[in-house]
């Protein structure tokens, strides 16, 4: 029996994005892929090895273990030799019980007498009673999950769960989940009471207590900024760098200069490093539906693989996002927007407007009267847009640079509150 084929991933992967298949996929596509990976399994994964596994880019050379274990972890296998396993336990499943159409004879019309609709029945009504046997039915109530921060703000910050999943039964694994990818969840004691792990970064997340794939219970969890934090992200199993606030505080703006960065020996190339400025803390009163949000970037660094000047600007709500995307003019061709469930791809869309010269200040805008939004880009609108998820609050501000970038003046509006991230 073969095993599983690095194209069978392929397809899963594809089939997991939702964005058809990878030979139309953009550059931008394979970034966002790539962020995601990142975000999932913590492991780094540059856009030239997402090209070259899914065929974009020729090559000699076979994908490498670490490759090929990211990719199953990020949809959901332990590793590659999992998903083999997996793939290979379900081939045996179906040559072991083939489901075979009875034969036509030549010249006759396939005809299924009324017994065997009898005997089909029969089977689908044993399997789905065997299917429901076999599911695992508990009550939300026999079970208990809450959290505490060590840390009321600030980075790395530790997370304390405590949980009873003690009437889980033995034929089930006892899982936490710590974020909406409940395929980085950790194997825990069903009969233990806490379990702690590490945040490295900051943002929104909604953990779950897991019997199986099962969910038992799920509570929210912020993890709060001091003030402005800058990240250097790093790959799985690398923890991120954390810069300096009196590296990247300046008196009338927050950023990271190529010296800066050489300071702390971080390379601009090949790869390009990943600056993050965060900004995440409790709101009141600022709501997806109806806000105004406003900041200034630039980005410092146009060498090499940087020409693009490319720039995130996010702004985070409970379990919502909305990202931003900006570069130089010459590189509108590829670039992503989402917006609260809204999303548009410069391949279907005229993004052009989000291009401008990062070398100097840039004005973003963004308008939002009853869930309709503009974006404006040095005054001058660029899109619109539609949100289409249910109405949130907004709890964070993030603003993403490919190597050295600055930012200021970014400021939240919603009726009278105002909120100014200094």
């Amino acid at each position: 029996m073969k095993k599983a084929t690095p194209e069978k991933l392929r397809k899963e992967i594809e089939e997991k994005q939702g964005w058809g298949s990878a030979e139309n996929w953009s550059n931008y596509d394979f970034e966002k892929l790539s962020e995601e990976i990142l975000q999932a399994t913590e492991v780094s994964l540059s856009v030239s090895t997402l090209k070259r596994f899914f065929g974009k880019v020729k090559s000699a050379s076979k994908p490498s273990f670490t490759t090929m274990n990211a990719l199953a972890s990020y949809i959901g296998y332990e590793d590659w030799r999992n998903f083999e396993n997996s793939a290979l336990k379900n081939e045996e499943i179906i040559a072991e019980y083939p489901i075979q159409a009875p034969k036509e004879r030549r010249g006759e019309k396939l005809v299924i007498k009324p017994y065997l609709y009898s005997s089909l029945l029969v089977v689908l009504a044993a399997g789905i009673f065997l299917y429901l046997k076999a599911t695992p039915k508990y009550n939300p109530e026999d079970f208990s999950f809450s959290s505490k921060t060590i840390l009321s703000k600030g980075l790395p910050n530790s997370v304390v769960f405590d949980y009873d999943a003690s009437k889980v039964k033995d034929s089930d694994s006892v899982f936490i989940s710590q974020n909406w990818d409940v395929s980085r969840k950790t194997l825990v004691n069903k009969n233990d009471k806490h379990h702690s792990s590490i945040y490295y970064y900051p943002g929104y997340f909604r953990a779950k207590l897991m019997a199986g794939n099962y969910v038992l219970k799920e509570h929210d969890i912020q993890i709060i900024t001091d003030d402005w934090t800058g990240i250097l992200a790093g790959p799985r199993n690398q923890r991120p760098l954390y810069f300096a606030k009196e590296k990247f505080y300046h008196d009338t703006y927050i950023g990271l200069s190529k010296k800066s960065l050489e300071e702390y020996n971080v390379n601009l190339g090949p790869e390009l490093p990943q600056v993050w400025f965060s900004n995440q803390k409790d709101l009141a009163n600022f709501k997806t539906d109806n806000f105004e949000f406003e900041i200034e970037v630039k980005s410092d660094y146009s060498e090499g693989k940087a020409a693009c000047q490319k720039v995130q600007v996010l702004l985070q709500a409970k379990d919502d996002i909305l990202i931003v995307p900006l570069s130089q003019p010459a590189c509108v061709g590829d670039l992503f927007l989402s917006a609260y469930g809204f999303g548009v791809n410069s391949s279907s869309a005229d993004l052009s407007g989000f291009g401008a010269n990062l070398s100097d200040w840039v004005n973003l805008k963004v308008l939002c009267k009853d869930k309709k939004l503009k974006f404006y880009v040095n005054d001058k609108l660029a899109y619109k847009a539609e949100i289409k998820n249910a109405v949130n609050e907004i709890v964070g501000v993030h603003v993403r640079f490919e190597g050295p970038g600055s930012l200021r003046n970014a400021v939240l509006k919603s009726g009278k509150n105002v909120c100014n991230f200094d």
